[in-house]
């Protein structure tokens, strides 16, 4: 779906902070290019190249049937340079190519041309920032365009609420984020994201919208402790607050509401045997306070529509020596608009084997099916399936 394509004019503090970010990119790019430490400037160059085969069917509401498949990719490619000994320069170009796609299309600017991020055929800067770490694993910083993702791991890992960039996609944050040591092993996270009044470089479901002035920073802020207490490996509570972004009545209606999300996961890992075969197991759930009303949605009913999220995942890892397999299954009430991975309105369930067979080199396939929760009167639910087989590369 793509975004909402209507806008207001710009005004002076608009072009003011989108002149900020495209600033920043430029200084990233400037200060790595000018700086002059005492050794030689030493750029780093990385990326990754991950493609397939992707094929999907879907029953619609009415009974019609319909597939399509095609080979579809994603490059990216990133140079980065360390500013002395805290501070670093970072930018990465994406894009995203299919065998279907029409025409190749890049540009520089603060939202993707649809709601779930860059389209097939766009190029662009998915990162662009200079970052710094302070020592003894202190405070972290970066400063804007990069990714986030807080996900449950996972052979089929997956986040409800950011989760940057999975499978193919191509999707960036703008902004600030601060991640700081908070007490014992926990640390604390403070992300203030621009959207543009066009769109978002995130996934952001309708009806989110930002189109009103106030609606130019979303807040996230996470607690999340990593070190391993028992089976425990992750666990983490996190807050989302969109201010006036949510069109509760409709896109077409001029009233908008904050938009308010919690979200809470936790992660588990055991040996299996004493072959090396890990059990990975996680859940997570997530509730919006501030949901839109059926009205503004397309599956009928009456009243506010749902805010609860969940999911569960399950993975063996070297179930034989490299090999790994992973069940995913989760369900996003029409009213939670935050997920790359699971869309509003849906109940999904996959399965996904993954084969490390070189170093740096990895095939991965996978079977999912989705069918809509709630749907209009006198239809049937929607019912899609999709299967992928995919290469990843890393260099």
């Amino acid at each position: 779906m793509d975004a909402k394509a209507t806008a207001s004019p710009r005004r002076p503090a608009q072009r003011a902070a989108t002149s900020a970010l495209l600033a920043v990119a430029g200084l990233a790019i400037s200060l790595g290019a000018f700086a002059a430490p005492a050794d030689p400037p030493e750029w780093k160059l990385s990326g990754d190249l991950r493609g397939g085969w992707f094929a999907s069917e879907q029953t619609a509401r009415n009974g019609d049937e319909t597939d399509q498949d095609a080979f579809n990719a994603r490059l990216r490619v990133a140079i980065e340079r360390s500013l002395g000994e805290r501070w670093s320069v970072r930018t990465r170009v994406a894009g995203r190519f299919s065998s279907d796609q029409g025409g190749t299309h890049a540009y520089l600017r603060g939202y993707a041309p649809t709601r779930s991020g860059a389209a097939f055929g766009d190029v662009t800067l998915d990162e662009a920032y200079v970052g710094y770490q302070a020592p003894d694993n202190g405070m972290r910083l970066k400063v804007g365009r990069f990714q986030t993702a807080f996900a449950v791991p996972g052979v089929a890992s997956k986040g409800l609420d950011r989760n940057d960039s999975p499978n193919i996609d191509v999707q960036w944050t703008d902004g600030v984020h601060l991640d700081v040591p908070v007490a014992g092993d926990w640390r604390g996270h403070v992300i203030a994201q621009y959207r543009h009044e066009n769109g978002s470089g995130g996934v952001a479901h309708a009806p989110l919208d930002f189109a009103d002035d106030g609606s130019r920073t979303t807040l996230f802020l996470g607690l999340e402790n990593k070190q391993r207490v028992g089976p425990i490996t992750q666990r983490m509570v996190s807050l989302t607050w969109m201010p006036d972004s949510v069109a509760t009545q409709g896109l077409g209606n001029p009233v908008r509401d904050d938009y308010t999300a919690i979200d809470a996961r936790i992660a588990a890992e055991w040996p299996l045997g004493r072959g090396g075969a890990r059990f990975v197991t996680g859940a997570e759930v997530g509730y919006a306070f501030e949901t839109p009303q059926y009205t503004a949605t397309n599956i009928g009913g009456s009243g506010d529509t749902g805010g609860f999220a969940w999911q569960v995942q399950a993975s063996v890892y070297d179930f034989a020596p490299k090999h790994h397999i992973g069940v995913a299954i989760g369900r996003a009430d029409a009213g939670w608009l935050l997920s790359p991975d699971y869309r509003p309105n849906d109940r999904s369930a996959e399965i996904r084997y993954q084969w490390q067979f070189l170093p740096k080199t990895s095939m991965e396939a996978r079977f999912r099916e989705r069918t809509e929760l709630e749907h209009p009167a006198a239809t049937r639910a929607r019912v899609d399936r999709d299967v992928y087989l995919r290469i990843t590369h890393k260099f």
